[in-house]
């Protein structure tokens, strides 16, 4: 049995998530392993307020509410109350079950310490994802690994491999060491999945705070763990784990950059292994082309390698599909905005968190020459969408540069229209991914862990426009099933991206290739369409993702 750990495991459409992380790669897993019957339990938090509702102002400031939902309608109740302490304060926690049905059942327990007899500051663990980097913070960590450890023991599971999905449940080593008594044996019960390509994004504490609230534990010396008076949870969690891997072959080597201790190269007890990330096909190739996929590639859905038979797909039939999508796209952006899209304009998207290193605004950097390119060579319409955490400044100084962007294209010409849709979800996500023509993803290299959305986007066969880098550097073919921005580096170049030289790339490709093949050779883009199918959809999914799991990084504790 695996043990599943992640800070948010996005479910559906009625379980907040935040928007583009690992809780829609989490859930996609989960999926997955119900399907191909992978024995597997996951564990997360309840979070009553979900992670944020954005509302946009006319001056494109981002207004940060609460988003309530029923759980207790989607979610079932354990009825079990366990303790855990949080330094001098012995308190108790419940969960809720989620069923995932396929091949096995998969169950998702959701951990719950807003009891009304704990303390006020306990009970707000379970108000918001990602609400604080302090105490807080440290506190829904402990929570996750401790507390999600009790829930497993008080249910009976049988646990061989415990997955530590970035290092927010490593804590659960602290159990699994009392447990087990060395290092050894809980290395081989342990695998860690780190999900971050920078240093600073990797969750750290005083010691003397992690001393305080787990001071009801004295079988590990906090010190020894220390680095520079911080317990590193990363550094824990790889210190502990028998396997240790990134999310793309690129990442790996930017994980080894990292953690050098574990790199590629290692020769010790941690060695970086990689495992690319994939989707679940089923939840994110749109109902119009499941139904061609249905009718030309049998089998498709059960396993998903057939979609590179994707060329048996009549061209019109695809081309009529898509446009049926993307006129659905085209009237929720003309019933959100005013911005008066139409079905015939070729349509980028895009779309994920609102944060400095993945760029979003930086096709509008120069509105003068999009204005030139789209007059001399085909209109364009842009939608943007994407939530900034409510502490990102610069994240939220982006969204209002994109608007007030829009305005003065509005008033300047008609040949590039931009909407921004607020309240990214993922309900909003599945009509995007398979509505636009091109998928537009340029963060600055290498800081694209993996990326998943424009895989979504491709096995719609929505065509990438992407940096070289994450999952990109794997799948993409320049001019086969989409577009590459940039220089394309070696594995090990781990040099920054240029803006101005990805930016002069962007335009240019627009001018020179993109839109001209857009309105004058329609049957060689369908062409790609078919090809980004068949390259992307038969490879990164969810299915390829967890096989792999099982044979390069769950054997630690499967032997």
């Amino acid at each position: 049995m695996i043990a599943y750990f992640a800070m948010e495991i996005g479910l559906e459409d009625r379980i907040p998530t935040y928007s583009g992380g690992l809780g829609t790669l989490a859930g996609d897993t989960l999926y997955a392993y119900a399907d191909i019957g992978i024995p597997a339990v996951g564990i997360t938090l309840l979070y009553k307020k979900g992670y944020v509702s954005q509302r946009i102002t006319p001056s494109g400031m981002q207004l940060d509410f609460d988003t309530p939902w029923d759980y207790k309608k989607i979610l079932k109740p354990t009825n079990l109350q366990l303790q855990i302490s949080f330094g001098d304060l012995v308190q108790e926690f419940t969960a809720w079950e989620y069923s995932i049905i396929g091949r096995e059942e998969v169950k998702v327990f959701f951990l719950d310490a807003s009891l009304p007899k704990n303390d006020p500051e306990i009970r707000k663990l379970n108000d918001r994802l990602y609400y604080d980097d302090g105490i807080l913070r440290l506190r829904q960590e402990i929570l996750l690994g401790i507390g999600g450890y009790r829930l497993l023991k008080a249910l009976g599971y049988n646990i061989s491999v415990y997955h530590i999905n970035e290092s927010h449940s490593a804590f659960l080593i602290v159990e699994l060491l009392r447990e087990f008594g060395s290092k050894e044996e809980v290395r081989k019960r342990c695998v860690f999945t780190t999900h971050t390509p920078v240093p600073v994004g990797h969750d750290k504490f005083p010691v003397d705070m992690v001393k305080q609230e787990l001071k009801s534990y004295d079988h590990i010396d906090w010190d020894k763990e220390a680095e520079e008076g911080f317990i590193n949870l990363s550094k824990l969690a790889l210190n502990y784990s028998g396997k240790v891997n990134a999310v793309s072959y690129k990442h790996m080597f930017v994980s080894s950059n990292i953690f050098p201790e574990c790199s590629v190269f290692s020769e010790g007890h941690c060695k970086m292994y990689y495992v690319t990330n994939g989707v679940y096909h089923k939840r994110w190739i749109h109902r119009e082309i499941q139904e061609l996929f249905n009718e030309y590639i049998p089998g498709w859905d059960e396993n998903p390698i057939l979609l590179g038979q994707a060329y048996y797909i009549p061209s019109e039939l695809l081309l009529k599909a898509h446009m049926r999508v993307k006129s659905d796209l085209v009237n929720l952006v003309n019933k959100l905005t005013d911005s008066s899209f139409s079905d015939d304009v070729f349509t980028i998207c895009v779309a994920r968190r609102m944060t400095a290193y993945k760029r979003n605004n930086l096709i509008l950097s120069d509105i003068e020459r999009l204005k030139y390119i789209a007059e001399h060579n085909g209109y364009m319409q842009i939608i943007f969408a994407g939530k900034a955490h409510p502490k990102d400044t610069f994240g939220k100084e982006m969204i209002a540069d994109i608007i007030n962007k829009s305005k003065k294209l509005k008033e300047i010409t008609r040949s590039v229209k931009v909407a921004f849709l607020e309240n990214y979800s993922i309900e909003m996500a599945k009509l995007l991914v398979a509505g636009c023509d091109v998928w537009l993803n340029n963060p600055r290299r290498p800081y694209e862990a993996c990326g998943t959305s424009g895989m979504k986007a491709g096995m719609n066969g929505v065509l990438n426009f992407s940096t070289w880098d994450g999952w990109w550097l794997e799948g993409g073919i320049e001019g086969i099933n989409g577009w590459g921005i940039g220089p394309k580096p070696k594995w090990d170049d781990l040099s920054e991206s240029n803006d101005k030289e990805d930016l002069e790339d962007i335009y240019g490709k627009l001018a020179h290739i993109i839109l001209p093949m857009f309105y004058s050779r329609k049957d060689e883009w369908v062409r790609m369409m078919k090809n980004s199918i068949a390259t992307i959809g038969a490879y990164f999914n969810t299915y390829r993702m967890a096989y792999e799991y099982l044979g390069k990084i769950y054997q630690i504790g499967l032997r």
